[in-house]
Order: structure tokens, then sequence, then C-alpha cells
């Protein structure tokens, strides 16, 4: 999946699939991969647009959909 850099503390990329509905992120320090399941791609919408990104990821994306560790 390609990411995109983004400048969100503690997220160095995020990429998203919107024909599996898979979210991909990329945290900062250790560079470890997730992949979040099921995610609408509002959620991809939102989360980007947000002023508070990690708010954001901590009220609606952790916790809310089945994740896996990749890398």
């Amino acid at each position: 999946m390609r990411r995109i850099k983004t400048m969100i503390p503690g997220i160095s990329g995020a990429g998203y699939d919107a024909l599996y509905a898979i979210l991909e992120l990329e945290f900062l320090p250790g560079g470890e991969i997730w992949q979040f399941y099921d995610v609408p791609e509002q959620v991809w919408y939102e989360w980007r647009q947000s002023k508070e990104a990690v708010v954001y990821f901590h009220t609606h994306i952790a916790g809310r959909f089945a994740a896996r560790k990749i890398f």
C-alpha cells in the first residue's frame, strides 16, 4: 500500500485502501506499521482533514477497528 508522509506528531506515514477499507499507519519513533480493518473511507478523509489528528485517531480509530501490527 502506498503511504503518504504526514506532519502528524507520532505518525510518519499513512495510507488507505478503499477497496479493502484498510487504513495503514507508520508510527514514530520505531517505524512500526499497523493496519486497521473495515475503516470507512469517510473516517480516512475526516482524520486527514482534522486539525487535531492525534485526538481524532485516539477517539475515532484506535480501539474501534480491528488492527494488526505488520512490521
